[in-house]
C-alpha cells in the first residue's frame, strides 16, 4: 500500500508545533522556553502531569508513561492510525501532501496550499498599498492604531481599482480563478472577475499559527462615489478551502499566552475593539471573525481560560445577543461574566472608543464590575408578575441543564436556589453525580526506566553541552576542533561517557547534514540521552559571547584533562618525570594564554587561534603518556619537546577584535534562582559533581573569570606576558 516517504513525513513534523496541535484539545500552560505543562488526556490525571516541549515536538507524561511525537499524539487521542494522523496534521497545519492514488483529500489539501500562499501575496500587496493611501493612514492615525500594531496586525489597503490584486496575484502565478476560490475575487453577471475588495481599510485574520486565512475589509470610501449608496461598513472573506468562520477567532494567536496567563478570556465585537485593547495592554481578548459566537469558538476558548467576559450592550438587541453567547459558552464550561461600558454620561460606548478615550486602567475597573450570568439574567429580564418569575426560572433551568460538567452544574443548582429561592422549580433538574473511573485492571508491561545520574556530571561540561546545543552557529567552530585527527588520538576530553556521546551526537548530524534540528537530533538519540536532552537546563541568561565561551570551556576542559592525565604517568623512571615536567609546561601554557585572554593582554582571535594550535600537542603528549603507562618504548617524548607553540609577538597588546567576536560586557549578569538544597556550580570548576540528581539551573557565564589552576601546580605567569618559547 503505497505511503507519504519518510522526508515527506519529517518536513511536516517540522512544521507541526506540537504545542499548538495539543491546545486544540486541552489548555496548556508554559513552564519554560518552548515548554508547557498540561493534564495528561490519557489517565485520570488531576495534576498537570504532562509536558510538552515545541523544540524536540514531543510530549511525555510523567505519571503514566505515555508519549511520544505529534503524530503519535493525534494517533491515541482520536483513534486514529498513522496515516490518519498525518492527514490531521498536514490539513491542521495546511500542509499540502502528495497524491497517493487513493487520497481523496489531496485536491482539497492543494487548494488549501494555493489559497495560502496566495492570502500571503495578497497580505503583503495590501500591506504595501497601505503606504501610498494618505486616506487609510489617516483612518487609522484617527483611530489611534500605531505603526507597530499596523505591523503586527498586518493591516493594509485595498485601493478602488477593480483588478489590483487580480493583476498583482497574475504576475506571481496566479489565476483570476485562483483568486475566486481565495475569497480575494468575485465572478461579475457579465462573467468578469473583479476585486471583492475595493476601498477597504485590510485587517488580515490568522489562524493559531499565523497562517493568514481570510481578511477583513472596513470600507472607506464616500457615499457619493457610487450614487449615495451606502455600503456595508465591514465586508468578510467568503469561507474557502483555508478558512471556517466557526473555527476561527480574531486576535487568538497574538492573545493566546495572555489568555493562559489571566485564565480570563475578554469577548468582544469587533476588529478594533480587539486592537485597540491589545495595544493598550489588554491582551487577553479575542473577537469573533465575521460572524456570531459559535460552539466551536467556545470550545476553543475553554482550553485556554476558565471565565469568558461579555462586553453587553444595554438596548434590547444587546440584550438577546448576550443571552445568546450565555447559552454557547456555558456548555463548554466556560463561566461567563457580563458588564458594559459607558461615557461618565452614562451613554453607552464600544471598547474601541472606550480605552482611546478613557485608558487602559479605566477598563480595568470596568471589568472588575463584570456580574455573573446568573446576576445578569435576574436583573435584565422582567420580574413584575409570577409570569416574569416564570419565564426567568425556564430560562435558568435551561441553561443549568446545557451545562456538560456535572459538579459545576450542581454548583449553578445551588447557587440559584439559595439566591431566589426556587428549590422546588428547579426539581426538574437532575443533580448530577460524577461516576469514577474504574482503574484499569489489564496489566500494562512496565516500560523500561532510564535516568540520568546529574550528581555524576561535571557542571561545566553540561554547560558546555547545553552552549554547543544552544548555539548551532558555534558548530563549525566545534567541528574544527574536535576534528578526525582528535578523535582518532582517542583523548577523551569529557569526563563523563554521556557528555561525550551528546556532543558527538551533535557534530556527527552536522557533519552528515550541514545543518541542525533540536527535533532529528532527539530521535536519534538514545533513551538516556533522550532524557538527557529533555531535563537540560533552560538558558534563563544570556551570554556576553558565545564564542568567547566556546574557546574558554574548551580551555577549561583541557585544563581538567590534564589534570587527570597526572595520575596514569608512572614517576618510577627518567621518562615519567620528564613527561611529567613537559605536562606541567603545557598546563601552565594554557593558563597563561587564558589569562593574556582575560586581561586583554591578547585578542580574542589570537586566543581562539592558539586554542586550536594547542590540540596538536596536546594529542601528542596525550600519546606519550599513554605509550609510557602502557610500557611502551618512548621515541614520542623527545618530538613533543620539540614542538614550538609561539604566541605572535606583533599581537601580545591588546588590539581591537574582530567583528565575530563581541567585547562588549554587561554590567551585570542575571543569576538564576537555585532549588534550597543547590547552590549554582562555578562557570570553571575542575569536575567537581553536582549535589543533586536533578538537573541543574546554570550559572550564568563569566568571562573575566580566573582560570582554572590546579591545587597541586601553582600558577606562575611569566614575568613579562611576552612570547612563550613552547607548549611543552
Amino acid at each position: 500500500m503505497p505511503f507519504y516517504s519518510d522526508e515527506i513525513i519529517q518536513e511536516l513534523k517540522n512544521q507541526a508545533d506540537i504545542a499548538l496541535v495539543i491546545q486544540q484539545f486541552l489548555p496548556l500552560k508554559k513552564s519554560g522556553v518552548n515548554k508547557y505543562v498540561g493534564v495528561c488526556p490519557f489517565h485520570d490525571d488531576h495534576s498537570p502531569s504532562m509536558s510538552v516541549n515545541s523544540t524536540l515536538g514531543i510530549y511525555k507524561c510523567f505519571a503514566c508513561g505515555a508519549g511520544g511525537d505529534v503524530f503519535k499524539f493525534i494517533q491515541e487521542h482520536e483513534k486514529l492510525d498513522f496515516k490518519g494522523a498525518v492527514e490531521w496534521v498536514a490539513n491542521f497545519v495546511g500542509f499540502a501532501l502528495p497524491n497517493l492514488g487513493n487520497n481523496v483529500n489531496t485536491e482539497v489539501l492543494e487548494e488549501r496550499t494555493m489559497v495560502r500562499k496566495l492570502n500571503e501575496l495578497a497580505c503583503e500587496w495590501f500591506e504595501q498599498q497601505l503606504t501610498l493611501s494618505p486616506k487609510a493612514l489617516e483612518y487609522l492615525n484617527k483611530r489611534h492604531v500605531s505603526p507597530e500594531t499596523r505591523k503586527q496586525f498586518h493591516i493594509g489597503y485595498a485601493p478602488t481599482g477593480r483588478e489590483g490584486l487580480i493583476g498583482y496575484a497574475a504576475r506571481n502565478g496566479f489565476s483570476p480563478r485562483d483568486c475566486v476560490k481565495a475569497g480575494l475575487a468575485v465572478e461579475k453577471e457579465n462573467g468578469g472577475i473583479a476585486d471583492k475588495f475595493r476601498d477597504r481599510l485590510m485587517i488580515a485574520i490568522q489562524n493559531l499559527s499565523g497562517v493568514v486565512v481570510a481578511f477583513g475589509g472596513r470600507d472607506l470610501s464616500d457615499p457619493a462615489s457610487h450614487n449615495g449608496i451606502k455600503l456595508a461598513k465591514y465586508m468578510n472573506s467568503p469561507e474557502t478551502a483555508l478558512y471556517s468562520k466557526r473555527d476561527i477567532l480574531f486576535g487568538l494567536n497574538h492573545s493566546r499566552n495572555a489568555i493562559m496567563k489571566e485564565n480570563a478570556v475578554i469577548i468582544v465585537e469587533g476588529y478594533f475593539d480587539l486592537i485597540s485593547l491589545y495595544q493598550s495592554g489588554v491582551q487577553n481578548v479575542v473577537a469573533a471573525s465575521g460572524t456570531a459566537l459559535t460552539e466551536n469558538h467556545a470550545s476553543i476558548l475553554a482550553r485556554y481560560a476558565k471565565t469568558a467576559y461579555l462586553v453587553f450592550d444595554g438596548d434590547a438587541a444587546g440584550q438577546n445577543a448576550t443571552r445568546r453567547s450565555l447559552e454557547i459558552v456555558l456548555p463548554k464550561g466556560l463561566s461567563p461574566k457580563v458588564f458594559a461600558l459607558s461615557r461618565p454620561d452614562g451613554t453607552k460606548i464600544d471598547p474601541d472608543n472606550f480605552v482611546n478615550e478613557q485608558g487602559p486602567d479605566a477598563f480595568r475597573r470596568a471589568l472588575r464590575t463584570a456580574e455573573d450570568w446568573l446576576s445578569y439574567l435576574g436583573r435584565t429580564m422582567p420580574n413584575n408578575s409570577p409570569e416574569d418569575r416564570a419565564a426567568f426560572i425556564t430560562q435558568a433551568k435551561t441553561l443549568i441543564k446545557s451545562i456538560e460538567n456535572p459538579e459545576l452544574r450542581n454548583q449553578y443548582l445551588k447557587l440559584v436556589s439559595e439566591r431566589y429561592s426556587t428549590t422546588r422549580s428547579l426539581a426538574g433538574i437532575k443533580v448530577a453525580h460524577p461516576k469514577r473511573e474504574k482503574a484499569p485492571t489489564a496489566e500494562q508491561p512496565a516500560a523500561p526506566q532510564v535516568s540520568v545520574p546529574w550528581e555524576l556530571l561535571s557542571p561545566i561540561e553540561v554547560r558546555f553541552a547545553n552552549l554547543l546545543y544552544r548555539n548551532p552557529t558555534l558548530l563549525d567552530r566545534a567541528a574544527e576542533y574536535f576534528d578526525m585527527d582528535f578523535a582518532a588520538s582517542g583523548i577523551q576530553i569529557f569526563d563523563s561517557p554521556l557528555i561525550d556521546e551528546f556532543i558527538q551526537s551533535i557534530l556527527a548530524q552536522y557533519a552528515e547534514t550541514g545543518t541542525f534540528s533540536p527535533r532529528t537530533l532527539y530521535e536519534s538519540l538514545s533513551p538516556q540521552l533522550q532524557l538527557f536532552l529533555e531535563q537540560l537546563p533552560d538558558e534563563t541568561w544570556k551570554t556576553p559571547n558565545e564564542i568567547l565561551e566556546f574557546y574558554d570551556t574548551v580551555a577549561v576542559l583541557t585544563l581538567n584533562l590534564c589534570d587527570r592525565y597526572k595520575k596514569l604517568i608512572p614517576l618510577d623512571s627518567e621518562a615519567g618525570m620528564r613527561l611529567r615536567m613537559q605536562l606541567n609546561k603545557f598546563t601552565q601554557g594554557i593558563q597563561t594564554i587564558s589569562k593574556k585572554r582575560k586581561i586583554s593582554a591578547i585578542t580574542p582571535d589570537v586566543f581562539a587561534e592558539q586554542i586550536i594550535q594547542s590540540k596538536a600537542p596536546l594529542i601528542d603528549l596525550y600519546t606519550s603518556i599513554k605509550d609510557l603507562s602502557s610500557g611502551v618504548a618512548q621515541s614520542t617524548t623527545a618530538q613533543f619537546n620539540n614542538t614550538q607553540f609561539a604566541i605572535p609577538q606583533a599581537t601580545t597588546a591588546a588590539q581591537p577584535s574582530s567583528p565575530q567576536f563581541n567585547n562588549a560586557q554587561p554590567a551585570q549578569f542575571a543569576q538564576p534562582e537555585m532549588p534550597p538544597e543547590m547552590e549554582a556550580p562555578p562557570p570553571f570548576d575542575n569536575g567537581e559533581q553536582f549535589a543533586s540528581s536533578e538537573p541543574p539551573e546554570e550559572a550564568p557565564y563569566d568571562p573575566n573569570e580566573e582560570p582554572y589552576v590546579p591545587d597541586d601546580e601553582p600558577y606562575v605567569p611569566d614575568d613579562d606576558f611576552g612570547a612563550m618559547d613552547d607548549f611543552g
